[in-house]
């Protein structure tokens, strides 16, 4: 009987030297606290939707909350500031000018790119951005759209300072171009459309420009450096359904337009004109280059434009805002 106590105390003992030395246990359960995420009507946030409604947030362990945030984007960005929203797809150039203003944020994924979704339409009779000057262009100012139009102006060798440019956003820009108020806008989809089928010719696009108009899906630091394990299983999650909408196409935007209540030929059309980005697309926007494909290399650019512009005060260095880590982890 001795003999058998002595041998079972030595196996309980071997038992917990093992488990102490490394042994495997089970990971820690991810957080239940709510992820709100905001989605709006733009490709890049397709992604949101899709897995949403398939329950893959749920399978990857995470309760998400999405936010449906459509007509709202500018104020959005402040509530992820604020932390009422906890994450959301910004273009690059908001991305820096949040950051400029003081806003400790960090991309994680580059969502999407403009291919032909925003465009500068103007009246019969200009066919090029020189034949502006002198003339009136309505746009939102301080935006990444006057940015772009720098970028052209620039390569095309046009002085801003020749052309009127007026501040109007949205159905104000597309009135005003119908009432011949002015000779041009320069606007995002529906708005591109919009100002086509009120018989204005489209003289530029983004897709002049390709990669210049990122959208990064941003967070803030201290939610990502405090919830890794969390950010890890979003970006995952993000990686399943960006290769659903690239496989099923229709089937990804029939689910859209059912949560927006939009109808799917828009939904889609939208789809055509702005690139959904992938993990190989990813390599490339946070690779250091100096190129428009890059993130790094257009982040200095668009931050010395704010400070030219007076939008920004300070620069803020790309690398402490552009967190590739969870995306490397893909590759």
């Amino acid at each position: 009987m001795k003999n058998r106590w002595a041998a079972a105390a030595a196996c309980l003992i071997a038992s917990m030297l093992l488990s102490a030395c490394g042994a495997p246990t089970a990971s820690p359960p991810l957080s239940s606290e709510p992820i709100r995420i905001a989605t709006y009507l733009w490709p890049g946030s397709y992604w949101v939707d899709i897995a949403w409604d398939k329950g893959w947030f749920r399978d990857a362990g995470l309760t998400v909350e999405r936010v449906d945030v459509n007509g709202r984007y500018f104020e959005s960005m402040h509530a992820v500031n604020a932390g009422e929203l906890h994450g959301m797809g910004f273009t690059q150039y908001d991305l820096v000018r949040h950051v400029a203003a003081g806003n400790d944020l960090a991309g994680i994924i580059a969502i999407d790119y403009s291919e032909a979704a925003e465009g500068l339409i103007a009246r019969p009779g200009i066919r090029r951005l020189r034949d502006l000057r002198g003339k009136k262009l309505a746009l939102h100012r301080g935006t990444y759209l006057e940015y772009l139009l720098s970028v052209v102006a620039e390569r095309e060798r046009v002085k801003l300072d020749d052309i009127t440019l007026i501040e109007r956003f949205g159905d104000e820009a597309i009135q005003d171009f119908i009432a011949g108020r002015v000779d041009a806008v320069l606007m995002w989809e529906p708005f591109v459309s919009e100002a086509k089928a009120a018989g204005g010719v489209q003289i530029l696009s983004a897709a002049d420009v390709p990669g210049l108009t990122y959208s990064v899906f941003t967070m803030r630091r201290d939610f990502i450096e405090s919830h890794p394990r969390e950010v890890e299983a979003l970006v995952q999650v993000w990686h399943r359904a960006e290769r659903f909408i690239r496989d099923h196409p229709i089937d990804a935007c029939e689910i859209v337009a059912r949560l927006s209540k939009e109808t799917e030929p828009y939904v889609q059309e939208l789809l055509r004109t702005d690139r959904v980005l992938d993990v190989a697309d990813n390599g490339r926007a946070f690779s250091y280059a100096a190129g428009f494909e890059s993130l790094h290399g257009s982040w200095r650019r668009m931050n010395d434009f704010m400070i030219d512009r007076g939008l920004a005060a300070r620069r803020v260095d790309s690398p402490a805002h552009l967190d590739s880590r969870f995306i490397r982890a893909l590759q």
